[in-house]
């Protein structure tokens, strides 16, 4: 079976109205109204069935969060009491037909705290791609691990403890606050904000840093392995940022540090230094170049 990889993360597309039947196998899962607009599920030439299911997780033990392959997730701003979680599924075959029975046959189970869909397609079937992506919205104070194959994870706006993996799929980070740890591995992260505590790592992928405002309100660092890393810092940024790299790495700096000579390097490695507070944000790549920008 071919399977299509979802690394283009979540994008606006045109969603007709869709139905699948209705079952709860563990915990309370039901149908209801979401917005799975956002989420790109197209597959090349093949006639493509969706459907929409959703769950109610009340906050306590963190949520687990697993998409099957090809799946995503994205974490979003919510409010109340409960995470609410909506599945976009969606299928493609070579009749409508065969697409839509692929999709009915998938099903959103929540078992405690954990969220994971069953029901996939496999070799059995005529479906050529599938994909679930989970839109999740988090109340403040949330608790989530999520963990994807070949799909993104998207955090916007929302606030809490994170835990994130991603495997051959990019990270995003925007305007979150509170604890967070990600890791990638083949793929991107990329942070844009101005607080939070947050740890990323990423393996052979790209990491890219926008900070906001004029400081980092906690601490910030992120290493990337055989990957570049992108840095944009505000002028007048006052949070000390230590941006890092071996010293085979090309370097090009726009930062007004760089041309006053700041930058300093030794027989091992590079090393900028940004800000005149203590450093809250260090920046790191191995066998990586570095682009450091000013806005």
């Amino acid at each position: 079976m071919i399977r299509t990889t979802a690394l283009a993360g979540l994008v606006a597309l045109a969603i007709g109205p869709v139905t699948a039947p209705s079952t709860a196998q563990s915990g309370r899962v039901n149908l209801e109204a979401a917005d799975c607009s956002r989420v790109n599920q197209m597959f090349g030439d093949y006639e493509v069935a969706r459907a929409q299911q959703h769950t109610s997780v009340p906050l306590g033990a963190p949520l687990e969060l697993r998409p099957d392959m090809n799946g995503g997730v994205k974490i979003e701003r919510g409010s109340g009491s409960a995470y609410q979680v909506t599945a976009c599924i969606a299928a493609g075959g070579r009749t409508a037909a065969e697409a839509q029975t692929a999709v009915d046959a998938v099903r959103l189970v929540t078992e405690g705290n954990r969220v994971r869909v069953t029901g996939a397609p496999d070799a059995s079937t005529r479906v050529r791609s599938w994909s679930v992506h989970l839109i999740v919205l988090a109340p403040e104070g949330a608790s989530i691990e999520a963990e994807t194959t070949n799909g993104p994870i998207g955090v916007t706006g929302a606030s809490g403890t994170f835990s994130l993996r991603a495997s051959n799929g990019p990270i995003s980070l925007s305007d979150v606050a509170g604890d967070v740890k990600a890791r990638a591995s083949n793929g991107p992260i990329s942070v844009t904000g101005s607080r939070g505590e947050f740890e990323v790592e990423t393996a052979n992928g790209p990491i890219s840093v926008d900070l906001g405002g004029s400081r980092w309100d906690g601490h910030l660092t992120a290493r990337a392995s055989n990957g570049p890393l992108t840095v944009t810092v505000p002028t007048g940024f006052q949070s000390g940022v230590e941006i890092s790299s071996s010293y085979q790495s090309p370097w090009n700096c726009r930062a007004a540090a760089c041309r006053e000579g700041n930058p300093e390097s030794d027989e091992r490695s590079r090393s900028l230094r940004l800000g005149t507070d203590p450093v809250v944000v260090r920046l790191s790549t191995v066998n990586g170049p570095v682009t450091v920008r000013e806005r």
